[in-house]
């Protein structure tokens, strides 16, 4: 197992214990587990039992049918709490795609997306931890995110933009473009 990734457990279970979300002796336990983890399998096991960083849907709730979101033209942006199916497809025929999933709610720990613009970008947003896989992509990607935590969620992705960028980033980072003129502005 890569030391890394116990680092990046052991820096989200500070994450829940400086919020709030685990009491002291929970902390403690969990840190011992996470340094006596031999495999990312057992690391996983013990990410899995502590409080996700994102909202699951209960189960009498969750959708059975794929969710699916289209909007012909223009600027379509899935923002604050709303709900992520299994199998959850986005598209937007001519325009902006942005989908931020740090408030989403999740029917499941893995997420299957697909998004689609016929012309113009897509930006995902996803919650730090949360592993994401790329299982196909039309169109340049611009990633900016950091290793997973073994055992939280997987987004697995499949997007196509056929004239536009593919933006995969973390809350609080900014864009390429909105970087550069704030570096420029010092």
């Amino acid at each position: 197992m890569r030391e890394d990734a116990q680092h990046r457990a052991t820096e989200f279970l500070k994450e829940l214990y400086a919020a709030g979300d685990i009491d002291a002796g929970r902390f403690d336990t969990s840190v011992n587990r996470i340094l006596g983890a031999g495999s990312e399998a057992e690391l996983a096991e013990v990410v899995r039992s502590l409080p996700p960083p994102m909202a699951l849907t209960a189960p009498d709730r969750r959708l059975a049918e794929p969710l699916e979101i289209h909007s012909g033209t223009g600027k379509l942006r899935l923002t604050g709490r709303w709900q992520v199916a299994r199998q959850t497809h986005v598209s937007a025929d001519l325009g902006s795609v942005t989908i931020d999933l740090t408030e989403a709610e999740f029917d499941d720990n893995v997420i299957d997306l697909h998004v689609y613009t016929g012309w113009g970008s897509i930006t995902v947003i996803v919650p730090r931890g949360v592993a994401v896989q790329i299982m196909r992509h039309r169109g340049g990607i611009d990633s900016q995110l950091e290793p997973p935590v073994p055992g939280l969620p997987l987004i697995r992705l499949d997007m196509t933009t056929n004239v536009g960028r593919i933006r995969l980033r973390h809350p609080g980072t900014l864009p390429d473009r909105r970087r550069r003129l704030a570096i420029g502005r010092r």
